[in-house]
């Protein structure tokens, strides 16, 4: 029984971090954002610190990163 709410739990936050990493994208899309140079547009580089978006994306990737251990923990057992 809880393995599989975790599974569940678990697919949720995947696609929501799927969601949100591609809606970031967005943001650099021409070819030089494929290679991390997202600060050309910027006079001093790129913006330090991260904006509302991107600390929601830091959220969910330690969300995934808690799940991935706690659902391989409820399956094991």
């Amino acid at each position: 029984m809880a393995a599989t709410i975790m599974l569940i739990i678990h697919t949720i936050v995947s696609a929501i971090l799927i969601f949100l990493s591609l809606k970031q994208m967005g943001k650099f899309a021409e070819l030089g954002g494929a290679f991390g140079s997202g600060s050309m547009h910027t006079i001093f580089g790129r913006e330090k610190g991260l904006d509302k978006e991107g600390k929601i994306t830091v959220f969910f990737g330690a969300l995934f990163f808690v799940s991935s251990i706690l659902t391989a923990f409820f399956i094991s057992r």
